[in-house]
């Protein structure tokens, strides 16, 4: 492959634009994206042109308006670019109208009850910061999605919102400090680590769970886990490796940088992460990998599973979304510098960042992701779903010594490291803890509690927009200083100790999944909520959410749709999950126990053998528990079907969900005593070597 001409050869990006539009047209456009102003008609048509027939020429038949309901997935609907006229010969026609706004059926889209069925229309609208590209002959434009009043209907809009009001109350801040360049604009730069799974499609197609809801609901360890640690970092399969290429041709193409990949930690698990890119940009092409994942995996007859707990026992996945903020003219204002504590501008949105998560922290746990991200959370390799910040024993000492006149910062030199041949190197002083949900690492923080399936655009949004408004807050602190230097910065230095001493209780630096740190959050007074269902209940309270409309990020009505949205997919969710754990009861393990067990009966009377005889009374008594077990299960399910809203999603979480535990229990325990010939369902073991 040819990168330097393969790259990007998909994207309608600015190369492109430049080589492609009147030099007039091409600054009308960036000059539009660069004020968040409409554009007027014949720009827009002269762009529309151009990408048609680029498009045309690169093989499109079709474009679409690419958009993000509240589901968190990605919908789209083809229309050719095939058109007549009206002496009814053929033409290819694409216009400015056509490019800015589409007409889409989104009816079927959850919409929280903002928007009845018979009220079907539903438009969509350029992001016009967003690269178009081509995938499959068909043109994406990356769009918004509203409904016919204007309500709010997707993850984007919201998203672009929130980035402008960074950018707004970020870059008065940056001003009264910065003075050699002026900020007007700031950008969230965000990289998205994706996790995910890989397994043979053989043993995927022989297991309901998978197919379903793709995680397994029963399933004993393997022999061999994940104990010896050999995955992580290891070799990868050559089978894995092709796949890889496949997947990097197609995301470079694209003009995605798809930079790093590896083994993650268990086994079949594995990693691919992206360049920084603003967060909108970020958020759209991590839907896209996720997709060309999929679609590639199964070129070499593999699945991808991008569940965060598909398997007991070992590691789940997470989407780790790295988060940094650049001024217009490159500036990273979470970058510390030689002298940190002298940095004024990284202090106050270090600052910011520990108000912002501290009072808003049931809006960071909520855009972690829905009910699957509840199987991996908490679970020894994930933080629990406690908020915290990490900031590294160094930044974390300043910060004290800041806050506390009594308290005088002990940090020391730490020593350099002698390697044989290189010489002395330096150590990194901002040390890492990989248990913390949020962690401050070198010059940005990684919000580590994302699930792998979930968007990355709930979580931007909650950071952008609490962030923003703690930013709002020390500028108009600070503004009334800005002609005095030193009373700027000796005011700077109260608000930053003020915020520390309020916001305290939020940092922790030790091991955040030991049973000791829920005990001492609980002390502490910070929030734990275990479920997505018990999270999203905070949704209700109107102090929490006034934000979002005070900053025309998401309206009342817009929140409380995502509300209505996100109890109905725990309540699909668990139905889904309940409805498919019966039938694998019913269909393979209640059956392979009794052909077990028919097995014994007919060798039993000949042998005489007493060891046989306990094992025949060990499986007739599991059996009998999973009877039992299952009738109770499939009770409950009929209930909780008959309810509706908070009391249906209430009644699955509460009474439903919680005997899964009990009957896989007792499923494992019968997968261990039953030969292969009667356990027809694939193994961990047979699915964890499948890739050898």
């Amino acid at each position: 492959m040819d990168l330097d001409k393969k790259f990007g050869e998909m994207a309608f990006n600015k190369r492109m634009m430049r080589e492609r539009l009147p030099h007039a047209i091409y600054y009308r456009w960036k000059n539009a994206i660069r004020n968040e102003a409409p554009l007027d008609r014949e720009t827009a048509d002269a762009i529309a042109h151009a990408m048609k027939e680029w498009a045309l020429e690169m093989g499109a038949t079709h474009y679409c308006h690419w958009f993000q309901p509240l589901n968190g997935l990605t919908a789209k609907k083809h229309d050719a670019f095939l058109d007549r006229t009206d002496k009814y010969d053929v033409i290819q026609r694409f216009s400015g109208k056509e490019l800015i706004r589409g007409e889409s059926d989104g009816s079927s889209f959850p919409t929280g009850g903002m928007r009845s069925t018979f009220e079907a229309r539903g438009y969509t609208y350029w992001d016009a910061t967003a690269n178009s590209f081509i995938i499959d002959r068909i043109l994406y434009i990356p769009t918004i999605f509203v409904s016919f009043n204007g309500d709010k209907l997707d993850k984007k809009g919201p998203l672009l919102a929130s980035m402008g009001l960074i950018s707004e109350h970020g870059s008065r801040v940056v001003n009264l400090f910065e003075k050699d360049e002026y900020t007007y604009r700031m950008k969230p730069k965000v990289g998205l680590e994706q996790e995910f799974f890989l397994i043979d499609k053989r043993h995927y197609d022989k297991r309901s769970d998978l197919k379903s809801i793709g995680r397994t609901l029963i399933g004993a360890g393997a022999p061999k886990g994940q104990e010896m640690g050999d995955h992580y970092l290891g070799g990868i399969p050559k089978r894995v490796m092709a796949f890889y290429e496949s997947v990097n041709e197609k995301l470079w193409e694209l003009g995605i940088f798809a930079k790093t990949e590896h083994n993650e930690v268990a086994p079949c698990q594995f990693e691919i992460v992206a360049l920084f890119e603003n967060a909108n940009i970020a958020v759209d092409y991590n839907q896209l990998i996720m997709s060309i994942l999929k679609e590639t995996a199964a070129d070499y007859d593999l699945v991808c599973l991008l569940h965060e707990k598909p398997f007991a026992g070992v590691n789940g996945s997470g989407k780790h979304n790295n988060y940094s903020l650049t001024t217009n003219y490159g500036k990273n204002v979470f970058d510390p510098g030689d002298n940190p504590k002298e940095n004024l501008t990284f202090l106050l949105f270090l600052a910011a960042m520990i108000e912002a998560a501290d009072d808003y922290a049931p809006l960071f746990r909520i855009a972690s992701g829905g009910p699957s991200n509840d199987r991996r959370l908490g679970g020894l390799e994930a933080p629990p779903s406690i908020i915290s910040i990490f900031l590294g024993n160094d930044l974390e000492e300043i910060l004290k010594d800041i806050a506390h006149e009594e308290y005088h910062a002990k940090i020391e030199a730490l020593p350099e490291i002698k390697i044989n041949s290189l010489g002395y190197t330096p150590r990194d002083s901002s040390d890492r803890n990989r248990t913390s949900p949020l962690a401050f690492t070198g010059n940005k923080f990684e919000f580590r509690m994302v699930g792998s399936s979930m968007t990355g655009a709930d979580a931007n949004i909650v950071i952008n927009t609490t962030l923003g408004h703690s930013l709002r807050k020390i500028a108009e602190r600070l503004e009334p200083f800005a002609e005095d230097e030193e009373a700027l910065r000796k005011e700077a230095y109260t608000v930053i100790a003020e915020i520390v001493s309020d916001h305290e209780r939020i940092l922790y630096n030790k091991d955040n999944y030991a049973q000791a740190w829920v005990e001492e959050a609980e002390r502490r007074g910070l929030p734990h909520y275990q479920t997505f269902f018990e999270a999203i209940q905070a949704l209700k309270d109107k102090d929490l959410i006034k934000i979002f409309g005070d900053y025309d990020v998401l309206s009342e009505s817009e929140v409380e749709a995502i509300y209505e949205v996100g109890l109905e997919s725990v309540s699909v969710h668990d139905f889904l999950e309940a409805r498919t754990l019966m039938t694998m009861l019913s269909k393979d393990v209640e059956p392979a126990v009794v052909a077990e067990l028919n097995d014994i009966l007919n060798v039993i009377d000949r042998l005489k053998n007493p060891a046989l005889e306990e094992r025949l009374e060990t499986l007739n008594v599991l059996l009998e528990e999973l009877l039992l077990r299952h009738k109770k299960l499939k009770a409950t399910y009929a209930k909780a079907k008959t309810l509706e809203g908070y009391e249906r999603a209430e009644f699955f979480e509460k009474e439903v969900i919680t005997q899964f535990p009990h009957i896989r229990k007792i499923c494992d325990e019968l997968e261990s005593r039953i030969s292969r010939k009667h356990w027809t369902i694939p193994t961990y073991e047979d699915i964890f070597t499948g890739l050898n």
